[in-house]
């Protein structure tokens, strides 16, 4: 009988495979033939292709021993023969190239690069990120960038870690540049080259050349560098330049030597320590927000109206920052919390550089509503004249109110708690500029009728410190005086003060001086004035001697205390003091605590019942005494049921007495509220934006003052510098010097105005204040 043919017996493979212990094994008839670690590809196609090749078995069997294809095996043992083991080796499976770097992607890494001039690798990721949702290797984009011949090899310090090397950076090859000065020119030095103090080309501090950005114009070298110095996105813009064209915003560039002169790049560099930010620089951010508010942009959002590529000239790019790039800067800027530090900055800047003067000091609070959900803090409207959820902003602006110092708070601040604040933090800032301390202890506030307060006029005469120690001289209007001044003489106002305004004529108002006595304060000093025209009277009260303030200065002061409502105005509707770049609330460390709601209710109730009460007790009266006789209408209900009802109600009354004991009259917020905690608002990008406002305001005032000097129309000056600022011009670079030309006007003061003008800012040697330091000439076609 043949053994092979026995019923249930099968004969043992000559080959088998096992895995065991992270090893796969190979046995030949019993005997181990080969082991390696299990996953290694190379070594199962080597054994398959060696025990072909010794004839211990055809492909078949080893096909079934290895689980694989006859035709994958057959391909191994060919692949063997021809090129031995290096054939047998496993390449990497799908396409061979760089997959994921598409034309398209290239494209978009070499528009940030080129257009936005980005300059980090780790911007350029970030922005690929944020804008196309792409996420791509930091060595991805530099072989993108090297092969366009735009990026160095990644260095290596001395530890052998990688070091990313500036992306314009060419000192490594300064064996390769020559010094080639052209015949008959003057060599040109390089916009942030070396000036002897061993910095090489190209070296920036704080974004910017090695001039300090927005120092005094017409400082520093200001010949254009090399092109090889410059990176392609710089030679591009400066190709537009030289090439000349048409822009919108040329008249904004009127305000570069103001901005040099009076520190603002400076000024916000010594607080704002982001020195860069998705490849701008804090300067050219810091200037993107400048104009934003020079041209009425009305909101964040509104700035996607504007020409990204006109618009970049301001700042010396290709492009201005987008919408979204602005957001997120304030966003970083928020999380410093350094909004207070840069008001003081600023503040200082205006008392040294003579935009304020010091002496007097009208301080007023502005209310600024809030109509979104979150559950913060309600303030009083004065213009609606209803409880509205908001915030505050205090101003204080100086005699010919320019403003100069503000707070911005929650609405559980009021003006009262604000104004020794803002006196406190204005001798501080006044003493940091030189003002001596005589001039300090002069100060003199002005405020309307609310803050009158006793409590917050004995804090300013210092009768907590003791005789002699006066905070502040205070002018202030009197309230409830209609109750005694019309009581007085018409004969008793027998002197007239001359108040003088600035654009307005001039009036004479009558006057009286008196004392008066003030409930918890004492005696104060009041000066009585009566209206030429209506004959009304009001009352002013204050804590100065004759000896140091005359009644006529107080007179004067205290009425123009409406130039202050109007810098208020101004402020509001030309530079939106109440707009605030996006919300941020946060939690209260403590949660306030507010009327028992529970209270509330059983009050109503109980005022209810007694109401109830009372007309029952009229009920019974009538059972009680006798009917008039014109009267005939029996009761609707009997004696006994009125006096039921009188019990009722009297125990329901008692009851809710016994309820109402038991409550506290107050409880936490969260806890009327079922939990929802009261916030409040971080105000910080706001106050960054509103220091960049008032800067605006500020040096717009000044700009007509310049521009007073050529325009006899005082009441349109405002008016008028607008439409110099906002006309169109042609740019061009012209051997090293930018020339900005406006387009002329048709009327012909403007126009004569505007020459004029353009002149005194060329007598300034103004410059561009980004990385070039371009010299500029303005004129008027």
């Amino acid at each position: 009988m043949n053994e092979f043919n026995f019923p249930g017996w099968r004969p043992q493979k000559s080959i088998q495979v096992t895995e065991s212990d992270g090893r796969t094994r190979v046995f030949v008839r019993g005997q181990l033939y080969m082991s390696w670690p299990s996953g290694d590809e190379g070594c199962l196609r080597l054994a398959i292709a060696q025990l072909h090749e010794c004839g211990l078995g055809p492909r078949e069997e080893l096909a079934e021993a290895f689980g694989r294809h006859v035709n994958s095996v057959q391909r191994y043992v060919r692949d063997f023969a021809e090129a031995g083991l290096q054939a047998l080796i496993a390449e990497r499976r799908g396409p061979k190239g760089p997959w994921k770097l598409t034309p398209g992607l290239r494209g978009k890494i070499l528009l940030i690069v080129l257009r936005e001039g980005v300059g980090k690798l780790e911007a350029i990721q970030q922005r690929l990120a944020e804008t196309w949702q792409e996420e791509v290797s930091l060595s991805s984009i530099q072989q993108v960038l090297v092969e366009n011949g735009l990026e160095a090899p990644l260095a290596r310090d001395a530890g052998g870690g990688a070091v990313q090397a500036e992306l314009w950076n060419r000192e490594a090859e300064r064996q390769l540049s020559l010094a080639l000065d052209v015949v008959g020119e003057a060599p040109r030095a390089s916009v942030g080259g070396s000036d002897g103090s061993g910095c090489g080309p190209g070296k920036e501090t704080g974004g910017a050349t090695g001039h300090a950005p927005g120092g005094e114009a017409g400082v520093g070298d200001m010949r254009m560098a090399y092109r090889r110095q410059h990176s392609p996105a710089q030679r591009v813009y400066l190709d537009q330049l030289e090439q000349g064209a048409y822009n919108a915003y040329a008249g904004g560039l009127l305000f570069a030597p103001l901005l040099a002169r009076y520190q603002y790049l400076p000024t916000l560099g010594g607080v704002i320590t982001i020195a860069t930010h998705e490849g701008y620089s804090l300067e050219e951010l810091a200037l993107a927000l400048f104009y934003l508010d020079v041209f009425g942009f009305r909101s964040m959002e509104d700035f996607k109206r504007a020409y990204r590529e006109e618009f970049g000239v301001l700042m010396g790019r290709t492009q201005s920052p987008s919408l979204f790039t602005l957001r997120r800067f304030l966003h970083k800027v928020r999380e410093l919390g350094r909004g207070e530090a840069l008001i003081d900055e600023f503040a200082v800047g205006y008392l040294k550089a003579g935009l304020a003067a010091w002496g007097v000091m009208y301080i007023d609070g502005h209310f600024m509503p809030y109509y979104g959900l979150h559950p913060i803090s309600k303030g009083w409207h004065g213009v609606r004249q209803m409880p509205m959820k908001g915030s505050y902003n205090f101003l204080a602006v100086d005699e010919h109110f320019s403003p100069w110092l503000f707070l911005i708070r929650s609405c559980r601040e009021d003006l009262l708690q604000k104004i020794p604040e803002l006196i406190e933090k204005a001798k501080k800032l006044g003493a940091k500029t030189g003002v001596g301390q005589e001039r300090l202890d002069e100060l003199i506030v002005v405020f309307d009728r609310e803050g009158y307060s006793a409590e917050l006029y004995r804090y300013l005469d210092g009768k907590d410190q003791g005789e002699g120690n006066r905070r502040a001289l205070f002018i202030s209007w009197a309230k409830y005086a209609d109750k005694w001044v019309n009581d007085l003489a018409e004969g008793q106002f027998n002197r007239v003060a001359h108040v003088t305004y600035e654009i307005r004529k001039a009036e004479d108002i009558p006057y009286l001086e008196t004392t008066r006595l003030m409930s918890k304060y004492g005696k104060i000093r009041a000066v009585v004035i009566q209206s030429a025209r209506d004959k009304k009277r009001s009352a002013i009260y204050t804590n100065g001697p004759a000896q140091e303030i005359g009644a006529e200065a107080i007179v004067q002061w205290i009425c123009g205390r409406w130039g202050e409502e109007n810098a208020i105005k101004e402020l509001l509707h030309k530079h939106l003091i109440n707009y605030t770049p996006g919300y941020v609330a946060e939690e209260l460390e403590e949660q306030p605590m507010v009327e028992n709601p529970r209270v509330r209710e059983l009050k109503r109730k109980r005022a209810g019942l007694v109401g109830e009460l009372n007309r029952l007790k009229i009920e019974l009266a009538d059972h009680l005494l006798p009917p008039p006789s014109h009267k005939r209408r029996a009761p609707p209900r009997s004696r006994k049921e009125v006096l039921d009802r009188i019990a009722v109600a009297e125990s329901a009354i008692l009851l809710t007495d016994h309820e109402l004991d038991r409550l506290p009259a107050e409880i936490r917020f969260d806890q009327a509220h079922a939990g929802e905690k009261l916030l409040r608002l971080n105000h910080e990008k706001k106050r960054f934006l509103d220091c960049i406002k008032v800067f605006v305001c500020n040096l717009q005032a000044q700009m007509c003052r310049l521009l007073l000097k050529h325009y006899d129309w005082k009441k349109e000056v405002v008016p008028a510098l607008a439409m110099i600022v906002e006309r169109t011009g042609y740019l061009k670079l012209e051997g090293g010097q930018l020339e900005v030309t406006l387009r002329r006007f048709t009327d012909r003061e403007i126009d004569y105005a505007a020459r004029h003008l353009c002149e005194d800012l060329n007598n300034m040697r103004p410059v561009t204040l980004d990385r070039f330091r371009l010299p500029i000439r303005y004129q008027v076609e």
